[in-house]
């Protein structure tokens, strides 16, 4: 990001994105508290929707008004019809989108508390991942995008082939490194000379620099989007904070943006409404406060609203 040109500035219904992650099945469980194993007893509520981090960006940037392509696998077992429905809803391309034969579509389990807090139980079968062969197959997409949104709901390889095809593309890579990878070794093999903009949260910042073999003394929360960007190489990054805000590194220096006080209801794709919103107004050539105030707002108004998906706010 930092050796392209000044980008100028533009309509978000002018930009175009490819969001290559998980789309999924979500199962939400509201609940006054996580259950003990053993344990039987009535939630508030259950439900299903579709969901997943990209599926959640996606329809994030596509309410913001970007042209959306979404890249991934789900299977043949009637979820997929769910699933492809609710982008076709949002208006976003799936024709880079593969459903895999006599496969199960990935489920997430999601426990929303009283107060808003969230855990999350997940599995991605390897027969329903995105593959690099999936990546590589919707490179016509890519070659058209501003920007390609990569979480890491998939394996390594495939992060690694979506982050260094999107570069040779001349998109722009942003890269939302959640959830933490199970193996923080590897890491390192990813091209992170060709990411523009890492966006994970405080956890996911520590998983890195642990990966790198770089946290055997303590972080403060201050400096880590400081020390990844020393660490990588990358040109913007972003510590989302919860609560207190986020702190963004970028030429040298870290400034902190306060988070926008709601009353949370549910915090499930908080993260992601923010790291859509911020790629739509960078790319659209919104200066750097602007494109996080923005973001934050975003995030602010996903809380206040129970689902995923559903959650992601509109343009206006």
């Amino acid at each position: 990001m930092a050796d392209r040109p000044e980008t100028t500035s533009r309509d978000l219904d002018e930009t175009h994105f490819v969001v290559v992650g998980a789309y999924v099945a979500d199962c939400f469980v509201t609940a006054p508290r996580l259950p003990q194993w053993g344990e039987v007893y009535e939630a508030r509520s259950i439900r299903t929707s579709s969901g997943g981090k990209g599926l959640n960006q996606a329809v994030a940037l596509a309410r913001l008004g970007a042209h959306v392509c979404a890249v991934g696998a789900v299977g043949d077992d009637g979820l997929e019809r769910d699933i492809v429905s609710a982008l076709a809803r949002e208006g976003i391309e799936t024709g880079f989108f593969v459903t895999q034969e006599k496969a199960a579509t990935s489920i997430c389990i999601c426990f929303a508390g009283d107060n808003g807090q969230t855990s999350f139980v997940w599995h991605i079968d390897e027969d329903v991942t995105v593959t690099p062969e999936i990546v590589r197959g919707a490179e016509p997409a890519l070659r058209q995008a501003d920007a390609v949104l990569i979480t890491f709901e998939a394996p390594v390889s495939t992060i690694r082939e979506a982050i260094a095809l999107a570069h040779r593309c001349d998109a722009r890579v942003f890269l939302n490194p959640a959830p933490a990878l199970a193996d923080p070794t590897v890491i390192a093999a990813l091209p992170w000379r060709n990411v523009d903009v890492l966006v994970p949260n405080e956890a996911e910042a520590r998983a890195i620099l642990e990966g790198l073999g770089v946290s055997r003394q303590p972080v403060k929360i201050d400096d880590l989007a400081g020390a990844l960007a020393s660490e990588l190489g990358v040109p913007l990054v972003i510590v989302t904070l919860g609560e207190s805000g986020c702190a963004v590194h970028c030429h040298g220096v870290t400034r902190r943006y306060p988070a926008q006080q709601t009353a949370p209801v549910d915090t499930t794709g908080a993260s992601d409404a923010f790291t859509a919103t911020l790629a739509a107004h960078l790319v659209a050539g919104r200066p750097e406060t602007a494109a996080v105030e923005a973001a934050t707002t975003a995030a602010a108004m996903s809380i206040a609203r129970r689902g995923g998906h559903e959650s992601m706010p509109f343009q206006d």
